[in-house]
């Protein structure tokens, strides 16, 4: 018979819930990364199950187990390859959430084919790829500790990501941060920030409106992005720095002095229904802007900002290293899609040959 052993270290704080057992007249004993006693001892009868089905001869049947509940169980067991643990966490919850209602029975492949073709749906491809992969991961999981016995999304391919970097050139930029600036309704006060946080600092939309006024370093010239929408992590998980632009920097002052206060202190908090201030929950819409720039609206209208900050810092000579940084990507290889070049700049840069 097994026991549930709270284990504590020698200061007297709790550590965690270990399972202790007999196999085959050897003691053993595993963490069990439970969060409570009661689930301790669900996971030291699924051990004790085990060994007694061994014993008899018994094949082992995974126990069907619905896609949400392998999500979770993912989440709470995997032995993440990251130094912060709670942060990886998070971020899946968060990637998977909208997902949910897709997931709360058991899947097959027919159900898998249909939840990749949501998310190409729903979402950009890069983000859809994401996603997919997350669950592609949950469920190799699964079936290596005999929670599923087959993986419903192997096999599947995420939806084809475009090449083509779609990006503003200086004209357009000037003429969008013109329309921006231009706007006098209450609703858009804070489109002209946020339009040059776009194309100034590559911030991407929920970056922008999750910058909170104490992230920026007025001293240092630079600004910490921490967070996105509703303080939830950023794309890649992690903080950055981004040095702050002389323009960017002067528009960020003057904008400091007028700027509604929230509680949450967001420096582009938009105008909620109810006639308050509040932080943003999703991206505004920016189409009208564009409409009054006399510009075609691109099929990412925030997020061809970030793309127009990494183009044309490249085009200015910017390294590629340092562009990373900024962008905060986690290889070489994400930001070397910035690397084209545009027509106009290739004619200038042939005159820099002579002999």
């Amino acid at each position: 018979m097994g026991q549930i052993i709270r284990k504590t270290n020698a200061k007297g704080d709790f550590v965690g819930w270990y399972a202790r057992w007999y196999e085959g007249g050897i003691r053993k004993t595993k963490a069990t990364k439970a969060t409570s006693a009661a689930e301790a001892r669900r996971i030291l009868a699924e051990i004790e199950a085990r060994i007694g089905r061994g014993k008899l001869g018994v094949p082992e049947q995974p126990e069907q187990l619905t896609a949400d509940e392998i999500l979770r169980r993912y989440v709470d067991e995997a032995d993440a390859t990251t130094r912060d643990r709670e942060r990886w966490a998070r971020r899946i919850r968060y990637e998977t959430q909208p997902l949910m209602p897709l997931l709360r029975r058991i899947l097959t492949s027919d159900d898998a084919k249909r939840i990749v073709r949501h998310l190409s749906s729903t979402h950009k491809p890069n983000t859809a790829a994401k996603k997919l992969a997350t669950l592609k991961a949950a469920f190799r999981w699964a079936v290596r500790h005999g929670l599923a016995s087959l993986n419903p999304f192997e096999g599947t391919k995420p939806p084809r990501v475009d090449d083509a970097v779609e990006y503003l050139s200086v004209a357009e930029i000037k003429a969008l941060i013109a329309a921006a600036d231009a706007r006098n309704d209450m609703r858009g006060s804070m489109l002209p920030i946020a339009v040059r946080l776009g194309v100034y600092a590559g911030l991407r939309c929920g970056e922008v409106f999750g910058l909170r006024w104490r992230d920026i370093d007025f001293d240092r010239g630079v600004l910490t992005v921490r967070q996105s929408y509703r303080g939830a992590p950023t794309k890649s998980g992690k903080h950055r720095t981004v040095p702050i632009a002389e323009d960017l920097a002067a528009a960020l002052r003057l904008w400091r002095d007028r700027c509604p206060q929230t509680d949450a202190g967001v420096v582009c908090p938009v105008l909620g229904l109810d006639g308050r201030w509040i932080p943003a929950q999703s991206r505004p819409c920016l189409k009208h802007t564009y409409r009054l720039a006399g510009l075609a609206i691109p099929k990412a209208p925030w997020h061809v900002l970030r793309h127009s900050f990494a183009s044309q810092y490249l085009m200015r000579g910017g390294s590629l290293i340092a562009l990373q940084t900024m962008l905060g990507h986690a290889s070489l290889k994400m930001t070397a899609v910035y690397s084209h070049l545009s027509s106009e700049h290739l004619q200038a840069e042939i005159h820099r040959l002579k002999f």
